[in-house]
């Protein structure tokens, strides 16, 4: 009898880019995928792009590292937005994601694909491989902020990440900041996500020097550009603002920072714990995220995995 290698899809679906990878019950990713969202050309052309990764991913048959054949269960998928997870819908979602909002994502990927299919929010997705084989394995009450395109959170209690009533708590980047201010894609003003995300970053350097992004305003702080220094200030003065305000409301054991912002924390991350004290914030625990960016494939994965299980003890 062939020994047949247990395996499960995940996919992390972001404003910027669509990573997919296949990932086995240790949490090892054994081939992986990504393509950029191109968000602008919309809803159908991103969800094509889905479709196009799943399906590669799913005619792997063969595990070149344990010299095993798999079996594929199941496919779960993080996606920006608000998500019905019973239904596999996407409830709500900003213009980072264009036309995303009603979108039968799941149905969508199963009719496709012939696995089943369980879909969840991307940060969620990303404290799930997080608290699986990531920076929370050992930490009990835990908050996931990861900072991309746009600005995600899960709030996770002994494991459990808490949905809320409607599958919208966690959406840390919604809170507002600044009363009044920037004008945000979900409708308010003054957003966190208008003024510690990527790509409120990528605003910030191109304003500051045509053709800049964030790195070369990382770059040009570090290296003693007085305005670039100045602007990186106010921008970890927003971060530790938000990081504080949700301290002092979950107090969490530890806060776990993850997205395509963590690549360049070296510049920032000891500026914005010392922030965090001198605006009078209790100790906290901060974590790089251990996963990166994988941590929303690995987390799809991982979520999918335990559906299948659950499934299969009923």
């Amino acid at each position: 009898m062939i020994n047949m290698e247990s395996c499960w899809i995940g996919i992390d679906i972001g404003g910027t880019g669509i990573k997919g990878a296949l990932v086995n019950e240790q949490g090892q990713m054994i081939e992986r995928m990504e393509l950029p969202t191109q968000a602008e050309q919309g809803a159908e052309f991103i969800l094509n792009r889905v479709l196009y990764i799943a399906n590669e991913l799913k005619s792997i048959v063969y595990d070149s590292i344990k010299k095993q054949f798999i079996t594929i269960h199941g496919i779960g998928i993080g996606s920006a937005g608000r998500i019905d997870r019973e239904k596999g819908i996407v409830i709500d979602a900003t213009d980072n994601l264009p036309g995303w909002k009603g979108l039968h994502l799941a149905e969508r990927v199963m009719e496709s694909t012939g696995l089943p299919v369980y879909t969840v929010n991307d940060a969620h997705a990303a404290a799930a491989g997080e608290d699986w084989i990531g920076a929370a394995a050992v930490i009990r009450s835990w908050i996931m902020l990861t900072i991309g395109t746009g600005v995600g959170g899960a709030l996770v209690h002994y494991g459990e990440i808490i949905s809320g009533q409607y599958g919208g708590a966690g959406e840390l980047g919604h809170m507002i900041l600044h009363p009044g201010g920037r004008q945000c894609n979900c409708g308010k003003k003054g957003c966190v996500e208008q003024y510690i995300s990527g790509k409120a970053l990528n605003r910030i350097a191109a304003d500051y020097h045509a053709g800049w992004g964030l790195s070369d305003l990382m770059d040009a702080a570090r290296t003693g550009d007085a305005e670039a220094r100045y602007l990186l200030d106010n921008w970890i003065n927003d971060f530790a603002s938000t990081i504080i305000n949700m301290d002092q409301i979950f107090d969490p054991q530890a806060v776990i920072i993850g997205g395509g912002v963590i690549v360049t924390r070296e510049t920032w991350w000891p500026l914005l714990i010392q922030r965090i004290d001198e605006l009078g914030g209790r100790p906290v625990l901060l974590e790089p995220a251990l996963l990166g960016n994988q941590a929303g494939m690995v987390g799809a994965a991982r979520i999918a995995m335990q559906n299948h299980r659950m499934r299969n003890q009923t």
